[in-house]
């Protein structure tokens, strides 16, 4: 780098690339080259490069073997090693000049990033689950609500960061450039919260659409609600060629996409990067394709966990799709959804606290296998809320895009929050999420701008729910859930809240999509990789969640569990393991009650070098504050050599 600081990458090379110069496909993370993503790194990069592209995978600066630190939300450091590293590509003999970006999660934000910073060596990006706006599209806020699951993301990272680079490849280096990293590691959380509104801290951290010069392939999947509307987004933005793709899945590459249809995505990637490189090849007509594909679920069972997705691929020449037109259906009295106004009437209530034990995980990945990460049967959390129901469909309305719910309500706190979900009821009862919306009513006014909310007082707050598409098939009903709480997916508002919802003048918008006769030539290939990285299970891992309820303390607690596993990394000798624990607790009627305390551990043995880290997250709060208690601890054969304890009391500013 141009500070003098080294980054470490895995670089796959082609055969052809010692006769002539190639393009080249970069993936830069956080989340190391050499053990436990190994594996999936060489499914793409292998296979890219036996397609005639050089191809490397990045440690950013402080990860893996990488030197330095990493920062918190460092994005301005991080596009401009990304840059540097364009042009250390571009000077290669190997190299032609033309550099692409692929990558999921914190590797689309890269790409996308880098995009922004429009260098004349990039010619095109795929970035999947990514975030142009860290505040919009996160695991941190949603809508202005605090997300339970940062703290979870929080010290996942805290942990990524306080691993030590392989003594093979740094040599005697690495115990300076461990101890380096345990310093300055520190619990994003803190920093989060610190920010809790859309302030200059975020905005210098987003993109803007317009700076982008090369070609855009933006991915994601209905199931990974944190990213999957930044799709639509993106597509109504740029003004560079740009197509979307949007699957079943969560937070998954569509090779491996869970829930399935998984798709050949490696070689719709290199239609992609053919089109734009090479100017040959399938890609050739990619560009005459539709701008949006996406998968049109139906019907979908109302289960935690199912591996394939009902319903069928569907496609739009054009986003936003003049083809399709919003209906709007009334909140009315009586929980009728209704297509016309009835008289207008008043409903309240107040949220039982534990409203979502139904909710799922913000974000499902399912990295170990089947676990109950998707939303659940939503009948109990409808019983615990306002809801509306139209009459049985005389026939199927399928939707795409964005649902709005607009509601006219007042309430009794000075803080609230809103959720809407929106379900898909089964003649037999049974009710599935097809999404949900939540709000920061503090925020009405902006989300720079939290405001006091004055008790009693009538507002009109849109709500724009998370992107979908969707088939309600005939016979089945629609039904619209209104709650202050959602837990243990948002933090409770300091005071429980009773909701005053203002019927015949609350709306609800479905972006209704008319059938396509074209929809039924649309075709993937199946799914294609190369040979994964080789590890060796030496012990299984998994993941679960748990709900534990006292009935005499009235009190709730969700675990989750996860475990990479443990593993030998044969080609280089390497085992490593990490784990997790999760409890979210609360108390019915006392929002204060609310604490979350997250561990992860992390191992890493070769011979007598046996390394082991811990970090541990507790936050809390009070009516004002919230309240965070971190450590982190690091071993080096059972002897601790590190250690560090933070404790912060952070304002609540509109939460």
């Amino acid at each position: 780098m141009p500070d003098g600081c080294r980054l470490a990458a895995k670089l796959w090379l082609p055969d052809i690339a010692a006769k002539q110069r190639v393009p080249a496909i970069i993936e830069v993370l956080p989340y190391r080259k050499r053990d436990i993503y190994a594996p999936r790194d060489a499914m793409h990069h292998r296979y890219f490069s036996g397609h005639g592209y050089a191809c490397m995978r990045v440690d950013i600066r402080g990860s893996g073997d990488s030197d330095g630190h990493q920062g918190v939300f460092a994005m301005q450091q991080e596009q401009d090693d990304t840059l540097a590293v364009l042009k250390w590509i571009a000077a290669q003999p190997w190299s032609d000049g033309q550099v692409a970006m692929f990558g999921i999660s914190w590797g689309g934000f890269q790409a996308i990033q880098t995009a922004y910073r429009a260098p004349k060596e990039l010619k095109a990006i795929v970035a999947c689950s990514f975030a142009p706006d860290r505040y919009v599209y996160s695991q941190v806020f949603r809508s202005g609500c605090v997300l339970l699951r940062s703290i979870r993301w929080s010290t996942q990272m805290f942990g990524y960061k306080s691993r030590p680079p392989d003594p093979l490849l740094v040599g005697e280096r690495w115990r300076e450039m461990w101890l380096e990293r345990l310093e300055h590691d520190a619990p994003q959380i803190i920093s989060a919260l610190q920010h809790q509104n859309y302030s200059d801290y975020w905005r210098s951290r987003a993109i803007d659409f317009d700076r982008i010069k090369c070609a855009v392939y933006a991915v994601s999947g209905w199931a990974d609600g944190a990213y999957v509307s930044a799709v639509g987004e993106a597509l109504s933005r740029l003004k560079v060629p740009a197509k979307g793709l949007i699957g079943p899945w969560g937070h998954r590459f569509p090779y491996l996409g869970v829930p399935g249809p998984a798709i050949g995505f490696l070689q719709e990637t290199l239609r992609w990067f053919d089109h734009w490189m090479r100017g040959k090849g399938d890609g050739g007509g990619i560009m005459k394709e539709p701008v949006l594909t996406a998968w049109m679920a139906q019907a979908v069972p109302a289960k935690y966990y199912y591996p394939e997705s009902p319903g069928r691929w569907v496609a739009e020449p054009a986003w936003p799709s003049p083809r399709i037109k919003p209906k709007r259906f009334v909140l009315n009295a009586g929980g009728s959804l209704g297509d016309r106004a009835a008289r207008a009437g008043k409903i309240s209530a107040r949220s039982p606290q534990t409203l979502g034990l139904d909710c799922g995980e913000l974000m499902p990945w399912f990295q170990h296998g089947a676990s109950p990460e998707m939303p659940g049967d939503q009948r109990a959390d409808d019983g615990k809320s306002v809801c509306f129901d139209s009459a049985p469909l005389a026939k199927t309305v399928e939707i795409l895009g964005t649902p709005v719910a607009t509601l006219s309500l007042s309430v009794d706190r000075p803080v609230a929050f809103i959720c809407v979900r929106l379900c898909d009821v089964a003649p037999d009862g049974a009710s599935t999420r097809v999404t949900y919306g939540a709000f920061n009513l503090t925020h009405i006014n902006g989300a720079d701008k939290p405001v006091r909310l004055t008790p009693g007082r009538r507002y009109v707050v849109r709500v724009p729910l998370v992107d979908t598409g969707y088939s309600f098939v005939k016979g089945h009903r629609i039904r619209v859930a209104v709650s202050t709480t959602y837990w243990p997916l948002i933090w409770p508002s300091p005071e429980p809240v009773t909701l005053t919802l203002h019927t015949g003048a609350s709306t609800l918008d479905l972006p209704v999509r008319p059938p396509r006769r074209e929809d039924a030539k649309i075709k993937f290939k199946p799914a294609e990789a190369a040979e994964p990285f080789k590890r060796t299970t030496l012990e299984p891992g998994g993941r679960n969640r748990v709900i534990r309820s006292d009935l005499g303390k009235g009190e709730t607690v969700v675990e989750v569990t996860d475990s990479s596993g443990r593993g030998r990394y044969d080609d280089i000798d390497l085992v490593a393991e990490a784990r997790s624990i999760e409890r979210y607790r609360i108390i019915e009627g006392d929002p204060l009650s609310t604490t979350v305390d997250v561990t992860w551990t992390w191992i890493m043995e070769r011979g007598d070098w046996r390394i082991r880290t811990e970090t541990r997250t507790r936050v809390s709060c009070t009516r004002t504050h919230f309240v965070v208690n971190a450590s982190l601890e690091a071993y080096e054969s059972d002897v601790r050599v590190f250690e560090r304890a933070f404790e912060e009391r952070i304002r609540r500013n509109g939460n």
